[in-house]
């Protein structure tokens, strides 16, 4: 499991929307990217732990020419390694950016959002 993200038990009447609301993420997609042994968002139930990704500090990276996400995630993790002792994925980085779709459709002048390296 990734070291960026909460454990949550799911309550009666939840859903992953106003679960994503409570932990003010901006969407549910978000809770799903590390989550995935959830293949329907409209089925979950109480008692079910779910990862949540937790809020921390963010550092960007300006995508530039020759970029992509991969490459990216290969050399934050350079740094990450040695100071954390794993790797941030694939997976973990999507969920932090949420309006990236398709990891293989970024594009020169996005901005790529990465847990600050403390």
């Amino acid at each position: 499991m990734y070291m960026y993200t909460d454990k949550y038990t799911v309550r009666p009447g939840d859903t992953l929307s106003n679960i994503a609301q409570r932990f003010s993420l901006l969407t549910y997609r978000q809770i799903l990217r590390v989550n995935r042994d959830i293949l329907n968002p409209d089925l979950i139930y109480p008692g079910q732990v779910i990862n949540i990704p937790r809020l921390t500090p963010m550092s960007t990276y300006v995508v530039r020419s020759q970029d992509t996400l991969s490459s990216i995630i290969y050399n934050y993790n350079r740094d990450h390694i040695e100071i954390y002792g794993a790797p941030i994925t694939m997976d973990e980085v999507l969920a932090y950016n949420p309006m990236i779709g398709d990891p293989n459709l970024i594009y020169v002048g996005m901005i790529i959002y990465m847990p600050e390296i403390l």
